[in-house]
């Protein structure tokens, strides 16, 4: 007999306080140290392929650096949930100059928004699920009209998008203005990056290891697995209209860095740190009936038969 639950909390009372806390615990090295790889990772790519450039080795590269940025997006909700340093100081500094800004984001901003989502998850409350009363994500969608929005992500136009999902200014409550201070560091890191590769005769290396990966890669990568978080999941409770995708290490690097994709397991307990939801997935699979209360997907694949209509 199958036993359906309502929402995130029943799915909470099911678990041991004792095994959900050792999955709480934040490790501020792996934290840090997920920072430093994936910049390493990104300045390592874009000296080889300068190094030893092809334009084979150059795709591969636009590829791989884009699901870097993301990663570092990722890295930054972290930030949002203050999961990669337990000191505040550090996880917001780091999470700040090394993650968002980076990526034009303001992570102050979007805190505001992504916390509002978690406490009224798939309500008229949640800015995510207002936004997407657009029909570019209504599911089931066409195939012709899916394909038509993944060119518009890979063409850069995208990333428009991008920078209005990420901001809180359309949220009914009104946020905090940032202090004039903050505007003044960030206004000012901007202008220090241009200059420094300006100034040094790399403005092209801005452009082709920065701006072409983050408009192209990187949008259409973070669109496949927004899609795959909450979309196309009707017959569920709507606390519980959350997927979780499973995939080989490849998807992992290319397209859904640091476990994003166990969605379920994030929504269920934000307070848990990205490398330690792989665990808690094994630990929701055995429970019965947590398991069969949970949507999952064994592949992007599926996520997309499940979400994209035949015609």
């Amino acid at each position: 007999m199958s036993i359906i639950l309502q929402d995130t909390k029943e799915i909470r009372k099911l678990i041991p306080h004792e095994r959900s806390s050792k999955l709480h615990r934040i490790n501020d090295f792996k934290g840090i140290a997920s920072i430093l790889l994936e910049w390493t990772c990104i300045l390592a790519c874009a000296w080889l392929c300068q190094t030893y450039f092809s334009w084979y080795f150059y795709l591969f590269s636009v590829i791989f650096i884009g699901a870097r940025y993301l990663a570092l997006g990722l890295i930054m909700h972290e930030g949002v949930h203050q999961l990669v340093s337990k000191n505040k100081f550090v996880n917001d500094w780091l999470s700040e100059i090394l993650c968002a800004w980076p990526l034009i984001i303001s992570m102050r901003s979007y805190r505001v928004k992504h916390l509002a989502h978690h406490a009224k998850l798939n309500s008229d409350e949640d800015p995510d699920f207002v936004a997407k009363f657009d029909p570019n994500w209504r599911f089931p969608m066409k195939k012709k009209q899916f394909f038509k929005v993944l060119a518009i992500q890979l063409s850069g136009i995208g990333v428009f998008e991008t920078f209005k999902v990420m901001s809180s200014a359309q949220m009914k409550t009104k946020k905090d203005k940032a202090p004039r201070w903050y505007t003044f560091l960030r206004v000012s890191f901007y202008l220090s990056v241009l200059a420094g590769f300006i100034l040094t005769g790399h403005g092209m290396t801005l452009v082709l290891y920065w701006l072409i990966p983050f408009v192209t890669w990187t949008q259409i990568a973070n669109r496949l697995r927004r899609i795959a978080e909450h979309s196309g999941i009707p017959d569920k409770p709507a606390d519980l209209q959350t997927r979780t995708t499973t995939h080989g290490l490849l998807t992992r690097i290319f397209l859904a860095p640091k476990y994003i994709s166990y969605h379920n397991e994030h929504h269920i307990y934000p307070g848990i740190p990205c490398y330690n939801l792989r665990a808690t997935h094994r630990m929701f699979n055995q429970h019965d009936v947590i398991k069969q209360n949970l949507h999952v997907s064994k592949s992007y694949y599926d996520v997309y038969k499940e979400c994209i209509s035949a015609k």
